[in-house]
């Protein structure tokens, strides 16, 4: 993982944590409580765009292939004596 993406989730994490504490307290801020959630959703989608992209460069990686491709186990030289 990049060092971009575990700062994004560590920052979510302490965000989701103030903005829990903040519900939980006996006379919340709707304003404060508003911010923290919008800051929230940014990184929310911050992350996963960062994670979209990962996804795609993963599928999209040149994959190494083997030339001689074997329909079954019998069929490869080690076991049909053609080695």
């Amino acid at each position: 993982m990049s060092r971009r993406f575990l700062v994004l989730l560590e920052r979510a994490a302490r965000i989701r944590e103030l903005i829990d504490r903040e519900q939980q307290s006996s006379a919340p801020n709707a304003i404060r409580l508003m911010r923290m959630k919008q800051v929230y959703l940014t990184i929310s989608r911050r992350l996963r765009s960062l994670t979209e992209k990962r996804i795609i460069a993963m599928a999209s990686a040149p994959r190494l292939r083997p030339d001689v491709v074997f329909r079954n186990v019998r069929s490869a030289p080690a076991l049909s004596g053609h080695w």
